[in-house]
């Protein structure tokens, strides 16, 4: 039996994979490892199942886009047509990975199809983003190669390989929690609007004003009145949010970019929901549903925003669109407080609720989206020139509940705060839940936050957001 070492080892596997192909690998893989033992650098012997290497299936396209490199190199590209073919498109993505893998030092594998969640105007550095990540998550898992990347890489740091479990897993790199927060500002509706605030502790207090100074004139020799500002404080308790998913280990090793795409994809797609359903529908009244956050629509009704709650009259069933007048509307939007008429004021509701009540109002009465504006490339949904936002998480069209807010209208960034208490942290275990007996991984991201909603009015004046009520016949 030949004694190999990893270098070895790598080195005939490549060779088998570009001899055999990817469907005739595993097989020709088994009778290799019948042959030989493998032993790292210091002769310690290793089993075939802690052998972990990363290979690439040998492709016709590689001297193509080796050759498009020297080209490259030699002599100008010339601009692209504007209409650009999907093979140049193709060979421009594979060029970008092969210029990556050069400039990392590491042969970076090619993602089966086309990443998602990791995107930049260059594909190479997207690629390589998702291979950093990538390496991230089997290290996390307990690949020792992984680990070795991620240590020389700068990716964590040696505290992250001890004590991982009292310190309760990895959390994640700034240069990827910066990619997962952009995946939540685009899934999530929450992240965007609300003022996010940083949390140096578990509690914190934020202090607002409610109130501020009074100008007098004075009498001749006569002291000025004095007046006072006043302040409250708007108290922020971090919360724990966390989503759990497995993974086949077949997946952990053979589509290596796209697992670490579809990881950060998912658990930025869950945080997003979430965060929204707190924001907009929770009462408060649920520790595991909504962490006891106040949304807006409880955080309303509990502060009694009479001024900023505009409701329609009884509604038979679901017969909501003749109840929403054009005077309705316009009443509402003129409730809102001057201070709050800012560039970020829009309308917030559900895409089917904006089309099956305020679509038409909007187009009959000139103040949606306008012809000129759709051609000029901007489809936006408006309501009398105002932003609409779509939130999934709101009541769809339909809702029968006895009062139920369908839309709101103001700057958000002024009613809610959202305070970020730590990033996400991922943990990985291959003997929770049936991941062992199944041959998976279990994968748990979480991440600590709170919102709270402030100034949404009271019974004397409307706050820095109004709302719309449907009010049903009981």
């Amino acid at each position: 039996m030949r004694i190999v070492t990893l270098a070895e080892v790598e080195t005939d596997l490549q060779n088998l994979m570009d001899q055999v192909g990817a469907d005739g690998f595993p097989k020709a893989k088994a009778l290799y490892f019948e042959k030989v033992a493998v032993t790292k650098e210091d002769g310690t012997p290793l089993s075939a199942d802690e052998v972990d290497i990363v290979l690439v299936p040998k492709n016709e396209e590689a001297d193509e886009e080796e050759k498009m490199e020297e080209d490259e190199e030699e002599k100008a590209v010339e601009p692209a047509p504007k209409s650009i073919t999907i093979a140049s498109s193709r060979k421009k993505a594979l060029a970008g990975i092969t210029r990556a893998s050069r400039q990392s030092g590491y042969r970076i594998p090619r993602p089966s199809g086309r990443l998602k969640a990791f995107k930049d105007d260059n594909d190479g550095e997207a690629v390589e983003k998702a291979f950093r990540f990538g390496h991230f998550i089997r290290a996390a898992c307990g690949s020792q190669k992984s680990m070795g990347f991620c240590l020389d890489n700068g990716i964590i740091s040696k505290a992250h390989t001890e004590g991982t479990d009292s310190a309760g897993g990895f959390l994640v790199p700034d240069e990827f929690e910066t990619e997962l927060i952009k995946l939540r500002e685009q899934f999530g509706v929450a992240r965007r609007a609300c003022r996010v605030r940083p949390m140096i502790s578990d509690v914190q207090k934020i202090p607002r004003q409610t109130g501020g100074l009074t100008a007098y004139f004075p009498g001749e020799a006569t002291a000025i009145t004095e007046s006072t500002k006043t302040l409250a404080q708007v108290t922020l308790t971090a919360k724990k949010l966390g989503v759990l998913t497995t993974i086949s280990n077949e997946l952990n090793e053979d589509a290596f970019l796209n697992l670490a795409d579809d990881v950060a994809r998912d658990i930025a797609y869950a945080f997003a929901q979430k965060e929204d359903f707190c924001l907009f529908m929770a009462d408060g009244t649920d520790d595991a549903t909504d962490g006891n956050i106040d949304g807006l629509a409880s955080a309303m009704a509990a502060d009694g925003s009479d001024e900023g709650t505009f409701e329609t009259a009884e509604v038979a069933g679901t017969d909501v669109r003749g109840a929403i007048s054009l005077e309705l509307v316009l009443e509402m939007m003129g409730s809102l407080p001057h201070y709050a008429d800012t560039p970020n004021t829009k309308w917030y509701m559900h895409k089917s609720a904006y089309h099956q009540y305020f679509r038409d109002l909007a187009l009959d009465s000139g103040g949606g989206t306008t012809a000129t504006e759709i051609l000029n490339g901007r489809v936006i949904p408006q309501l009398f020139g105002y932003d609409v936002e779509f939130v999934q998480n709101m009541p769809a069209a339909g809702t029968t509940a006895d009062t139920t807010r369908i839309a709101y209208f103001g700057d958000l960034s002024l009613a809610c705060s959202m305070g970020d208490r730590r990033q996400t942290t991922i943990t990985t275990s291959d003997s929770a839940m049936d991941v062992f007996q199944q041959d998976e991984i279990a994968i748990r991201g979480t991440e600590r936050f709170d919102i709270q909603c402030h100034d949404v009015g009271d019974s004397s004046n409307a706050g820095a957001v109004v709302s719309l009520q449907v009010k049903n016949e009981s």
